[in-house]
């Protein structure tokens, strides 16, 4: 038997429905052990100091935010600046941030999960490969998993993780949302800029496949044997390949000959958000996603 486990994705802004959701996701799943991956939001950028993330929904009313994005994404794939801003993070969130910290560790602790993994990736929002990679060079391979399920804390299921997943872990090493080779339109082609053509050169030079995937990262399944492989090459992907998580983790995979494959999960998307009704009406597709609200069930949990 497979042995799954969940690294569970959340962020400041949504503790308290994730934690609602978390605890859900346990006794829906009570075979499966959960790993909470905790990112506090990034405060300084290099090399403009701040970034439209810092602001949430209101980012378009800052100065020059989309360029200081754009311009903080391209100074990451220098040698050294993503390393640099990972050690900024961790030295300033632990400061600004120390009573949060310490509250969501004793949520997680009286919840009875895991320890909390506190993720300072920069720009974690497209660099979840670090994330994960990070985990595993810490906790994940210490513990007992065959396969590892990507979970962000705006997925809902309807089901046990192991009913959705168990007929892809004996097929594929990886699998992914929408794995495809993209569309010549797909938007991270073209965004960070760039980086298209220097995942090419980054590939050529390894001398592996050139070709591209494109994925949605949300609910990913990753095996202990890819997690392997890419310690051993020393890939943690801090900075390179130049590119987000939804073309890097798939291509590279790919690339290094593991069987790749694509997860039929016709309910997650980009957006828009996932009502109740539209969940409760398609309640044997398992998994949703974005739904960025508890629902129901979760409220008296």
């Amino acid at each position: 038997m497979v042995k799954f486990a969940v690294l569970y994705n959340f962020s400041e802004q949504t503790i308290e429905m994730a934690l609602r959701r978390l605890k859900r996701l346990q006794r829906l799943n009570s075979t499966v052990a959960f790993y909470p991956l905790f990112g506090p939001r990034q405060l300084v950028f290099i090399p403009m100091a701040y970034d439209p993330f810092m602001f949430g929904s209101n980012y378009r009313k800052v100065p020059l935010s989309e360029a200081s994005h754009a311009i903080n994404w391209i100074f990451l794939q220098a040698p050294g600046v993503f390393r640099l801003s990972l050690k900024i993070n961790e030295a300033v969130a632990p400061l600004v941030k120390s009573d949060l910290l310490v509250s969501t560790r004793n949520q997680i602790r009286q919840l009875g999960f895991e320890e909390l993994h506190v993720d300072y990736t920069p720009i974690a929002l497209w660099n979840l490969d670090h994330s994960i990679m990070n985990w595993y060079k810490h906790i994940g391979k210490y513990s007992d998993f065959d396969y590892l399920i990507f979970y962000e804390s705006d997925i809902y299921s309807t089901k046990p993780l192991e009913s959705l997943y168990q007929k892809y872990a004996s097929l594929y090493d990886a699998c992914f949302v929408d794995f495809e080779v993209p569309p010549s339109d797909w938007h991270f082609n073209r965004f960070p800029l760039g980086s298209r053509r220097a995942t090419i050169k980054w590939l050529k030079k390894k001398g592996l496949s050139t070709t591209i995937y494109r994925s949605i990262f949300a609910g990913a399944m990753i095996s202990r044997r890819c997690f392997e492989e890419l310690s051993k090459l020393g890939l943690d992907f801090s900075g390179s390949p130049y590119c987000q998580n939804e073309m890097r983790l798939p291509t590279v995979l790919s690339a290094l000959g593991f069987r790749v494959g694509r997860l039929d999960f016709p309910f997650v998307r980009y957006r828009p958000e996932f009502s109740m009704a539209e969940i409760e009406a398609n309640f044997e597709a398992g998994i949703f996603h974005p739904v960025k609200k508890a629902l129901a069930p979760e409220l008296s949990i």
